[in-house]
């Protein structure tokens, strides 16, 4: 690692080397050249008028962050925007094609964030589809509802849960009508719906010391 230093070098500018004879220039030359061969990498950030300029990148070799300066004041101090840290994989950047985060998600737009959609045949677990794991959330286009994956398997979110009525009254609980995958109710809960029709081939399991109330 290496950075420019001020020997030898023009006032305010430090990767040009002063006139001069000799092994002084070549000592020069050598610094400026191998400052760049390492993107002028040390500790900290550079500052200064004769070491830093607007679009210079370099490494702080303390952090292993990769920056490219995006201003510098009459002072000679850098603005720095970060590209990545050098050490990790993808400079520790998402991948587009297939992103995965390791740490909190903070998103700060006011319109909107579109979740996978897809029909059943397409479905997570389903043959020829990636595994279903728990936590999964998806837009099931050929229920037309929003669903996730838990340890039960999947399950529709939002639209047959909640109360609803007129004003603020909240009176009805509206369920589907149709049964079309395997279902198990959940250990410790019971379980009511109104007159499902259940397709063939497809079972509600219910656990011990559980209900299921079919009205």
């Amino acid at each position: 690692m290496a950075r420019v230093n001020s020997t030898n070098k023009e006032p305010n500018n430090n990767f040009n080397v002063a006139n001069g004879t000799g092994a002084n220039v070549r000592a020069g030359i050598n610094n400026i050249f191998t400052a760049l061969r390492t993107i002028n990498s040390d500790s900290g950030d550079p500052s200064g008028l004769g070491n830093v300029v607007q679009f210079q990148p370099h490494i702080n070799s303390t952090t292993n962050l990769l920056k490219i300066c995006t201003a510098v004041d009459s002072n000679g101090v850098g603005t720095f925007t970060t590209i990545g840290n050098i050490t990790q994989t993808n400079l520790g950047l998402v991948n587009a094609a297939t992103p995965t985060m390791t740490g909190d998600v903070t998103m700060s737009s006011t319109g909107f964030l579109r979740v996978p959609l897809g029909t059943d045949a397409q479905q997570p677990g389903q043959s020829g589809q990636p595994a279903a794991a728990i936590g999964q959330l998806r837009y099931n286009s050929t229920q037309n509802r929003f669903e996730g994956y838990k340890n039960t398997g999947w399950g529709e979110i939002g639209g047959g849960a909640g109360a609803t009525g007129g004003g603020t009254d909240q009176v009805f609980v509206e369920t589907g009508q149709n049964v079309t995958e395997d279902y198990t109710l959940s250990a410790g809960k019971n379980a009511m719906t109104v007159s499902p029709t259940i397709a063939n081939n497809k079972t509600i399991t219910v656990p011990n010391n559980a209900t299921l109330v079919i009205l």
